[in-house]
């Protein structure tokens, strides 16, 4: 929501302004087509400077006024949907460190994340789907994957461990807002667990080669949320 004082003060400088704006651009247009060089560098009217003075005013106000107006959240969740780009933006980053590994390790064609838990998101249970997918990658895979951390790629335990924060923060914020987000029925993550299992070793290079993949559905489920609020 745009600040209530910008649009007061324009509407009254404005309302200073109109009044002049006529004479002015006279005078203006005047000067502007005039063949008399004394007349183009005449000084200017006591009376202009009030003028000169509202639209500098005007001007730097204009500059100030955001690009665009952002939506006024009075609640938690709002906050949380409208400032969890910032957040995304870190678990990218976090996972760009790692990800050349263990997508160079997935040697399996089937996907863990696939077409079936996108739709689900998209269902009126997504913020079900979201919190059992948040538990899954929370219990099996990023422990998991800490726990496999070598002297060779020690480097990549920070990263996991950021991961993992803004992932619990995420659950914690997701069951808080099951209200907000009008959540309708539980989802089955009985399917996710057994395709994962069945990959056996290769399962955790799968889920977290994938992990990208649940950045985007985490940011398409979290925009939808934007648009509908």
């Amino acid at each position: 929501m745009c600040p209530t004082g910008f649009h007061s003060l324009t509407r009254l400088l404005f309302s200073e302004l109109t009044p002049m704006l006529p004479s002015y651009t006279s005078i203006c247009f005047s000067e502007a087509f005039s063949l008399n060089p004394r007349r183009r560098t005449r000084t200017p009217s006591p009376d202009m400077a009030p003028l000169a003075l509202l639209l500098a005013l005007l001007g730097a106000l204009t500059l100030q006024r955001p690009a665009r107006c952002a939506p006024m959240c009075n609640n938690r969740c709002c906050r949380f949907v409208e400032g969890f780009p910032v957040r995304l933006r870190t678990l990218r980053r976090d996972f760009s460190h790692i990800r050349e590994y263990y997508e160079a390790n997935d040697d399996l064609e089937t996907a863990l994340l696939d077409q079936s838990v996108e739709h689900s998101l998209k269902s009126p249970f997504g913020c079900h789907v979201m919190k059992n997918i948040l538990d899954f990658y929370l219990s099996v895979v990023l422990p998991t994957a800490i726990a496999g951390v070598t002297e060779e790629n020690k480097t990549f335990k920070p990263h996991m461990e950021s991961i993992q924060i803004i992932f619990d923060q995420l659950k914690t914020d997701i069951v808080h807002c099951k209200n907000f987000f009008s959540c309708k029925r539980p989802f089955e993550i009985t399917a996710l667990n057994t395709t994962y299992s069945q990959m056996e070793s290769n399962g955790l290079f799968k889920a977290m080669g994938e992990l990208d993949l649940f950045f985007n559905f985490i940011e398409m489920y979290l925009a939808s949320k934007r648009q509908r609020h």
